[in-house]
């Protein structure tokens, strides 16, 4: 789309002065509406990358777009200036003046969420026919602040293959993990990246977080020692069902405005399930639950019972019974953040401790914490996959 003429001048004007790498990578890659990019690339590398690629729907060449988002990066006023004017003079050759200003102006009202991640979403699957297959699909997040996961190719394997397929799904990913990252990520107990798993009501005690991942020569690590590992709700993901959907955003509103308020389950409840459901109906100022590992029929039932009522955020001791004192040092988490959106970082730092044998109240916990935080402004499309139309699709021609 650019001739070499206008080339030359992108590239000049781009090198006129300094512009923030990976901020750049990630504005292009939301004005791309998904199209993949590697990230670590400077600016002029970026532009190169990009230079050969097919206009938008739109007319505007990516590499336009490109010189255009870093306009409002650039450092000072006349480099500010040079990069807008160049957009502008290449938009108005190209009779597509119009188009650019109405990108501008979509531009205007999106606002970045701090707590949206760059992330690899992983469904699983029991394919239901009679094996042990499971199906394994993955999406990635790959720009902080902004939810627009892409499809990774999906897998079908055994419940004992799931770590090697969250690690084929990990390397499908490399670019998302090993590009620069937005400050304070991979350190203080900040992980670079986001792992969640959305899971059937019957895998949600499968212990995800101990899966391991390699790399190089090096010993297998849990995939819990680097990355923030959490659970979804899978049904819930499904559902079309209008009610489930509201209770669950109005539950999460709740959350965000105003913070954690457990609603406890304890082996003794599942005698008074019916109440304890009625209670956590009744009021919505209840956005979390604190409960025995749902590997039991009537811990599962009271998981159930609130994920139906909306709730986002649970904890358990994936072992069984939840004692007091580990219910204490939940309590505690949840009391040393000062947002809820920090809760998944406070509970990394807990199963990184627990992974380094740091000592502590915490330090058991951390190694055997079921972490469910299901967000309902983060959605993935959850149709169903029949496991054999994917063997058909990999069988040989």
């Amino acid at each position: 789309p650019l001739d070499a003429d206008d080339e030359r001048g992108a590239r000049a004007v781009l090198a006129d002065g300094p512009l923030p790498a990976d901020r750049l990578r990630d504005d292009l890659a939301e004005e791309l509406n998904g199209l993949d990019l590697p990230t670590g690339l400077q600016p002029d590398q970026l532009f190169l990358h990009v230079l050969a690629w097919n206009v938008q729907p739109d007319g505007l060449p990516p590499a336009v777009l490109l010189l255009d988002r870093a306009a409002p990066l650039a450092a000072g006023h006349r480099h500010r200036a040079a990069l807008t004017e160049w957009a502008d003079a290449w938009a108005q050759r190209a009779g597509l003046a119009q188009e650019l200003k109405r990108r501008r102006e979509a531009r205007v009202g999106v606002t970045r969420d701090p707590d949206i991640p760059r992330c690899l979403i992983v469904a699983v699957e029991p394919a239901r026919d009679g094996t042990d297959d499971v199906v394994v699909r993955p999406w990635l997040n790959t720009v902080p602040g902004h939810w627009d996961p892409q499809p990774g190719a999906p897998a079908v394997t055994t419940l004992d293959g799931l770590g090697p397929a969250v690690d084929d799904a990990l390397r499908q990913g490399a670019r998302l993990w090993g590009g620069p990252q937005e400050p304070g990520a991979g350190g203080q107990g900040r992980p670079s990246a986001y792992v969640e798993f959305v899971l059937p009501y019957d895998l949600l005690n499968h212990d995800v977080a101990s899966l391991t991942y390699r790399i190089g020569d090096g010993r297998p690590l849990p995939l819990g020692l680097k990355y923030g590992v959490h659970l979804r709700s899978l049904e819930r993901m499904r559902t079309d069902d209008a009610l489930v959907r509201h209770q669950w955003q109005e539950r999460w509103h709740a959350l965000r405005q105003h913070g954690v308020s457990v609603h406890g389950w304890a082996g003794p409840d599942a005698r008074r399930l019916d109440a304890w459901q009625a209670t956590l109906a009744g009021d919505t100022r209840h956005t979390a639950v604190v409960l025995d590992a749902p590997a039991g029929v009537s811990a599962m039932e009271a998981l159930k019972a609130a994920i139906a009522e909306g709730i986002g955020l649970a904890v358990w001791d994936r072992r069984g019974t939840f004692p007091e004192e580990r219910r204490e040092v939940v309590t505690a988490v949840f009391a040393s953040v000062p947002t809820p959106g920090q809760i998944p970082v406070a509970i990394h730092r807990l199963r990184r401790n627990a992974e380094l044998n740091q000592r502590g109240p915490g330090r058991l916990l951390g190694r055997h914490i079921g972490f469910f935080w299901d967000d309902p402004t983060r959605i993935v499309d959850m149709h169903t996959i029949d496991p054999g139309d994917l063997a058909d699709e990999e069988a040989p021609a």
